[in-house]
């Protein structure tokens, strides 16, 4: 049988490269955020405080409300997803808005 590159790697290492991926994930799109945050202070554009919330709103929370809700509450997978989805979600039409939006002035 041909072996794929995938195969040769185990679990746990997949799992530890997936973490990380999705810490780094985590870690840029708040930074993201803040420095949309901080256009947003500097120059009064509404519209990026959308694009800052936004951005906070999908990957900020849903990484926070996974584990709140799994450390603390123990809550079940599907709840945890739906949390962060709905999040996510929240968070795209915040930057579309602030994307869309008009600027002002």
């Amino acid at each position: 049988m041909l072996e794929l590159p995938l195969q040769s790697f185990d679990l746990e290492t997949l799992s530890l490269a997936r973490q990380l991926s999705e810490s780094l994930t985590v870690l840029l799109g708040l930074a993201i955020s803040y420095i949309a945050y901080r256009g947003y202070r500097r120059n009064q554009s509404r519209p990026m405080l959308f694009v800052a919330a936004g951005f906070a709103l999908v990957v900020g929370v849903p990484a926070a409300a996974a584990l709140v809700l799994y450390v603390v509450f123990d809550a079940p997978i599907p709840v945890i997803n739906s949390v962060g989805q709905v999040s996510e979600l929240v968070g795209m039409v915040a930057i579309l808005y602030g994307l869309w939006t008009p600027r002002a002035g």
